[in-house]
């Protein structure tokens, strides 16, 4: 009895110190997103995106669709389906110019901080704009 009490003891001091020496105590994926978001600028390469805000696992090319006919006719362009980040296909996706209306990624940090970052053909940031959340979707506001 004496030797469970003293390994739950042991145990509890273990998760003590890696919650307050591991660096767990000050984690906040929202304030990680925050700085990221605020660390990404028009006219950046997506190369340097991934270093300030983390690889992704996915990017979406943008597909141009055309919807009516004639003096009705309109262009639209949005995000296609997704495929794999690595980063040497996508070196070589924008080196050949397969991705001619450039591509976006999405960044989703925690529950309350989401964004998209969408790049040209030659894989510089265009735009960088909020996602929608859960948070926003529950109209939820932390409190911290």
């Amino acid at each position: 009895m004496k030797l469970v009490l003293a390994l739950m003891l042991l145990l509890g001091v273990a998760i003590g110190a890696v919650y307050f020496f591991g660096g767990f105590r000050d984690f906040d994926p929202s304030e990680q997103g925050r700085k990221a978001k605020a660390g990404i600028t028009p006219g950046m390469t997506w190369q340097q995106v991934v270093t300030v805000a983390g690889e992704p696992k996915e990017y979406r090319p943008i597909m141009k669709e055309t919807k009516g006919s004639g003096a009705n006719k309109i262009e639209l362009f949005k995000p296609g389906g997704p495929s794999k980040f690595v980063k040497t296909t996508l070196t070589a996706r924008v080196g050949s110019n397969e991705l001619p209306h450039g591509f976006v990624i999405d960044y989703q940090f925690s529950g309350s901080e989401a964004f998209r970052v969408t790049f040209d053909e030659t894989g510089s940031v265009v735009e960088v704009a909020d996602l929608m959340t859960m948070n926003d979707l529950l109209n939820y506001t932390p409190t911290r």
